[in-house]
């Protein structure tokens, strides 16, 4: 049922980029490993000798060769080598989202402390009154860097490439450069705001718009979407989108990327890494070139693959925002976006749900306005999203979009103020998601927003329950219920990882190909096990086989925290399971 067809061109560059990066980064010493002579390798303190470093040198030199001639137009150059590996830096980021226009603004250190210390006596924290005078002086830049200051906001997103496809900065990428995307230039003085950020720790997101891009996509008629009547989709609101199957606008957004993170920046995150919304109209009507039978999901999961792959020697993060609704949705289905969780989760670093509350239609989460439930909408959309990482070895960590604006165009909307705000904050806490990113197109954040921490309930979390606030009882009633239902989603969810495969795809031709179905179960009893953290389930089943007949037989489960999540585990794999949390 796997439809992915990766395009075998470009492999071959990859392999042989990431092989000589690895080399040229030392990473591998064939030779010294051979010889065994580590001396010529690094110095007593673990620092590349002089000689390494020459020979690296060299060898790095000669890539940056092949590399030029390789990528042409979207060259961008390999780190420099160091005598110490460069470690990626990691944080539990609590950030802002920033502009570009607002990025660029210049900004003074003086007006940037006196803000920090006005916030500080707001908080009490100075024992000193809050001096406003000075407050209408300061521009939007010195406030967000004064809250960084002042609170535990340690993090920024700042627009490296926008929506409307714009770069922010003076580039030396080729093809920006022939295309004139940074002409606007926002963020002239883009070093000095770089050299701050280092020098007071903070952690720097740069957000890459992806797939909407206006500006590339006219530029390159042929590297937009189509129409097959001929010419360029456009959406609602008249843009034109780039095709996200398309591996020329991959090199395109990994040369931004790459180049964001020689300059600075800690982590790349992609935004809009998705196909338009609307799809029921425009499937029938569009064509993807390179699509090569694959579902969207699987293009985006392509690319994410290839950015990561391609960053790998950057030394940095890589994220992806996406549709909340994805966190109750299923095989990017019904909406067709490409974005489906466990696709995007397994590659990247970072998976961050835009869950503002403000963008749930009536019902959802049986609220007739969501919007009026910052808290509510938090914590069942993150018990979601957990809920699906723990159905994954090695997910990216979930890092959620919250809403940091009032939405007058929701009917029944409310006022999202200091407080209200730090609803959806703490209710990410409650469940151990502490980070988190707020969003503001305005650049406006109330630095009361941080005050929330004697507003987290500590003791919410109940014995003998899981992190969703299941008991194993819950837990093995739902994956009985799943069964006979055959709502393979759900099995697929509670199943514990060494039970099934990881492919869902491969999981429900397993489930089917079993010839088994459950008709009914009685007699359900669950007990704890002598370890005080297993539990043992008994039923009796009742099953339909594939000849017509049915057959009734005593069944045991075994209940086990994976991933902070009860999982049902087959008997014979969980006894053999010495550690199931």
């Amino acid at each position: 049922m796997d439809k992915k067809m990766v395009n075998k061109k470009i492999l071959p560059i990859i392999i042989l980029v990431a092989v000589l990066s690895l080399a040229a980064y030392g990473i591998y010493s064939l030779q010294a490993g051979k010889s065994g002579n580590t001396t010529e390798q690094t110095e007593d303190d673990g620092k590349k000798s002089a000689a390494e470093l020459a020979r690296l040198q060299k060898e790095r030199e000669e890539l940056e060769t092949q590399r030029k001639e390789q990528l042409g137009e979207f060259y961008v150059p390999l780190p420099a080598i160091t005598e110490e590996k460069a470690e990626v830096k990691t944080v539990e980021a609590k950030a802002l989202y920033v502009s570009s226009t607002v990025a660029g603004m210049t900004f003074d250190e003086e007006k940037v402390a006196y803000y920090a210390k006005y916030i500080k006596a707001l908080n009490g924290e100075s024992g000193e009154a809050a001096d406003s005078s000075r407050l209408s002086e300061l521009n939007k830049l010195e406030k967000v860097l004064g809250i960084c200051e002042a609170t535990e906001v340690n993090s920024l997103v700042i627009d490296i490439k926008n929506d409307d496809g714009v770069v922010s900065w003076t580039s030396d990428i080729g093809i920006v450069n022939t295309i004139k995307s940074n002409a606007a230039n926002p963020m002239k003085d883009y070093a000095k705001l770089m050299d701050y950020l280092k020098s007071k720790d903070i952690y720097t997101i740069a957000r890459v718009v992806a797939f909407k891009d206006p500006y590339f996509a006219k530029q390159f008629n042929e590297h937009a979407i189509q129409l097959k009547a001929g010419g360029v989709y456009k959406d609602r609101s008249g843009n034109v989108w780039v095709n996200p199957f398309d591996e020329y606008v991959w090199k395109y957004l990994v040369a931004i990327s790459e180049e964001a993170a020689l300059r600075g920046f800690n982590e790349v995150q992609y935004d809009y890494v998705r196909f338009p919304d609307g799809a029921s109209y425009y499937n029938p009507i569009t064509d993807f070139p390179g699509r090569n039978g694959r579902d969207k999901d699987e293009g985006i999961e392509d690319f994410l693959e290839y950015a990561s792959k391609e960053l790998e020697p950057y030394n940095v993060h890589v994220s992806a925002d996406v549709f909340g609704i994805i966190t109750h949705s299923w095989d990017d289905k019904p909406e067709d976006i490409g974005q489906t969780w466990r696709k995007v989760a397994n590659n990247v670093d970072y998976i961050c749900p835009m869950v503002y509350p403000s963008h749930y239609g009536a019902g959802n989460y049986n609220f007739a306005v969501p919007d009026q439930h910052p808290y509510e909408v938090l914590r069942l959309s993150m018990m979601e999203a957990l809920e699906r990482n723990a159905a994954q070895k090695n997910p990216g960590k979930i890092r959620p979009w919250i809403q940091g604006f009032t939405a007058p165009w929701v009917s029944g909307h409310i006022t999202y103020d200091a407080s209200t705000i730090a609803k959806q904050i703490v209710a990410c806490a409650e469940l151990g998601i502490n980070e988190y990113i707020i969003w503001s197109a305005s650049n406006n954040y109330d630095p009361m927003i941080f005050n929330y921490q004697d507003k987290i309930n500590k003791n919410i979390r109940v014995s003998g329950q899981d992190i969703l606030a299941r008991t194993p009882e819950d837990t093995v009633k739902k994956f009985l219920d799943a069964q006979k239902n055959k709502r393979y989603s759900t099995q697929y969810l509670l199943t514990a990882i060494k039970d099934r495969s990881g492919d869902y795809d491969q999981f429900v031709l397993d489930v089917e190909e079993s010839g088994m179905v459950l008709k009914s179960y009685d007699s359900l009893v669950v007990t704890a096990n002598d370890d005080k953290k297993t539990y043992t389930a008994t039923f009796n089943a009742t099953y339909a086989k594939g000849d017509g007949t049915t057959e009734t037989k005593p069944m045991k489960y075994k209940i086990a925290l994976e991933n902070d999540v009860y999982k049902v585990f087959k008997i014979e794999a969980a006894e053999k399971t010495e550690k199931a949390e």
